[in-house]
């Protein structure tokens, strides 16, 4: 911080302040320190919302399990490009469609009315047409696995 002489150095009245270049050299590092900050919390939000995604597909494929064993019946699950629904013989039970960026593959997955799987298969989730992460659902065992990609 420099001192300005208002009149003339015998004078005791000085003006305390910043210079422009200093004040200028301080922005810069703290919007630096700023943009290093936002790109590294940009990964760990992208990281949360995919696994709200797996964690909601989830959540839907034991609503079915569960409808399927309580009701005693079939109760399948259908995806589609933006999400899904869940279906007993007789019409739909529950219906969800994904955020986006996020979209997932055709497959159909089904309960018996013991909470068996009557299809199984291997469920896509991607992420602005880029897969993010695979489920695999495995007949008989009912084993629900996401595995990242």
């Amino acid at each position: 911080m420099r001192k300005f002489d208002n009149q003339n150095s015998n004078d005791s009245h000085f003006r305390n302040g910043f210079t422009l270049v200093e004040l200028s050299v301080t922005l810069f590092i703290l919007l630096t320190i700023s943009a290093v900050t936002l790109t590294g919390l940009n990964h760990y939000r992208q990281r949360a919302q995919l696994k709200f995604q797996q964690v909601t597909i989830t959540q839907h494929l034991l609503y079915a399990k569960e409808q399927a064993m309580t009701q005693g019946r079939n109760v399948d699950v259908l995806f589609f490009a933006n999400g899904l629904t869940v279906q007993a013989d007789d019409g739909a039970l529950q219906e969800l469609t994904l955020s986006k960026p996020f979209t997932v593959s055709s497959l159909r997955l089904g309960f018996n009315a013991e909470g068996n799987p009557r299809f199984a298969g291997t469920l896509y989730l991607y992420r602005r047409g880029k897969p993010a992460a695979k489920m695999t659902v495995a007949v008989g065992s009912g084993i629900i696995t996401w595995t990242g990609q």
